[in-house]
């Protein structure tokens, strides 16, 4: 999904099949980018933040394989590239990463429904 060839930044995104271990290019993204954080949601593709060779961003794409379509999804409310991108139940979290200037120690949530990013302010409880 994404990477770099040298230092241009690809929107290339590759598809595995394990049963006849085979690669297969698929539509590719709106932007090209590498470090991207990736989730599944509802069967569907979030490919979140990442690195377009100057800056880092906060876009994200949904991609339909059924459709072999990507759309644009809500912005994060932070730049991000490396972050950790998390399912759970019907929430994506994007965790830390960097925002070009500075390592994060914030985490964010998608809500799907509204299609929109915010902060999330809970204490995670061990």
């Amino acid at each position: 999904i994404g990477g770099a060839e040298s230092w241009n930044c690809l929107n290339t995104v590759e598809r595995y099949n394990p049963e006849n271990n085979t690669w297969t290019l698929i539509a590719p993204m709106n932007v090209a980018r590498r470090g991207a954080g990736v989730a599944v949601l509802n069967g569907k593709l979030f490919v979140c933040g990442g690195f377009d060779g100057s800056h880092a961003i906060s876009c994200v794409e949904m991609y339909d394989p059924t459709r072999n379509e990507w759309k644009m999804m809500g912005n994060m409310t932070s730049p991000r590239s490396n972050a950790g991108i998390a399912t759970v139940g019907n929430t994506i979290y994007a965790v830390g990463g960097f925002d070009g200037n500075e390592f994060l120690n914030t985490v964010e949530v998608y809500n799907l429904e509204s299609n929109e990013w915010s902060p999330y302010t809970k204490i995670f409880q061990f």
